[in-house]
């Protein structure tokens, strides 16, 4: 159903991204893959809704689900178990079992996993050499900037798989872009990955009138009569996050126009959430996006004057340049021209009513 909360697992439920989709099947013919867009835009669903459509082996690692947002670390341990866990879920066919088992993977379960970061290392790299064994597997990280925070030095293993395991395709997918550019490497000389070609697919928000078909589409699908105004509404104030107008479309059933707050309500939470981590990291971040938030579209001007103001501190260019560079790098705001805006519509509505 196109009114699903979780990810798309079918492409009969993916409404609208034929051409993302055909570019990523054409994609994984190469090495390395990256799928990216802002949040709540649809990555998951594309890849999944794919994946599955091909019939093709796959591990699908949620990167986020096992990042400590306390310690602000992904165990390597973690990583090792939902790697041997997406191991456990492809034995189920007899060919990989077999293939798992020449290979000297014993399949068992509960997983012992407090092991020395140097037994975890080579444990990893042998299941992967047995994965490349299976002839074409492909290993999706998701949300896979949050690999920055890994225990152990994954680069250099993404590397040896990229030169020397021809049957492993890499997906990596995510909503902070430059950070995910920036753990990858592959314009960087002091990378394991300088250097390699990748394949990249961007999932941009919504048309308004992509938003607009999407929200009859979905009711229709349930049968239920909207008018047009109330479409035209909740596009006008959630925009083409496809994610807002899931749950949108999902309340309004039940609550009318009475959803729309609701579904702000959620968002807003969800979003503060988020944006108090981001702020922990720099004490400008907070100010920087009040002041586009406040304004809508902001220049670096309007943006300098806005924080001094408010902390009453003297601030270098640079300071003001290099933490507007890094919010763009995380996927909050982007740069059009002269001006930056607030790309979600819930991270405005939090800062203009949170902070």
């Amino acid at each position: 159903m196109l009114f699903s909360a979780e990810p798309k697992d079918s492409i009969k439920d993916l409404f609208d991204r034929r051409v993302e989709m055909e570019r990523f099947k054409d994609a994984l013919n190469q090495r390395m893959v990256l799928v990216l867009g802002v949040r709540r835009v649809g990555k998951s669903s594309l890849v999944l809704s794919t994946l599955n459509s091909l019939n093709v082996n796959y591990i699908f690692i949620d990167v986020r689900r096992i990042y400590d947002n306390v310690a602000k670390k992904v165990q390597a341990e973690r990583l090792y178990e939902e790697l041997y866990l997406g191991l456990l879920r492809l034995s189920r066919r007899e060919r990989v079992r077999d293939v798992l088992a020449r290979s000297g993977i014993s399949l068992e379960y509960p997983i012992k996993v407090k092991l020395p970061v140097e037994e975890i290392r080579s444990n990893i790299l042998r299941i992967l050499d047995g994965l490349n064994e299976l002839g074409r597997v492909i290993i999706v990280f998701d949300e896979a900037q949050y690999l920055r925070y890994l225990t152990i030095g994954l680069r250099p293993i993404l590397a040896h798989v990229y030169d020397y395991m021809r049957g492993i395709t890499m997906v990596f997918t995510g909503s902070e872009v430059g950070l995910l550019y920036n753990f990858i490497g592959v314009e960087d000389p002091g990378s394991e990955l300088y250097g390699r070609y990748y394949e990249s697919i961007e999932l941009r928000p919504f048309s308004v009138e992509e938003s607009k078909e999407f929200l009859r589409a979905g009711f229709k699908e349930l049968g239920v009569s909207v008018e047009e105004y109330v479409i035209d509404r909740a596009v006008s104030e959630l925009d083409g996050i496809v994610g807002w107008l899931v749950y949108f479309g999902r309340l309004y059933v039940e609550k009318g126009m009475d959803a729309l707050d609701e579904v702000k309500a959620l968002g807003i939470r969800m979003v503060k959430r988020e944006l108090d981590e981001v702020f922990a990291r720099s004490p400008y971040y907070r100010y920087i996006m009040k002041a586009i938030a406040t304004l809508g579209k902001a220049r670096w001007r309007n943006i300098m004057d806005y924080v001094m103001a408010q902390t009453g501190r003297r601030l270098t260019n640079a300071t003001i340049s290099r933490d507007l560079k890094n919010l763009v790098k995380m996927g909050f705001i982007e740069r059009q021209g002269d001006e930056y805006r607030i790309i979600d519509p819930m991270v405005r509505y939090a800062m203009l009513g949170e902070y």
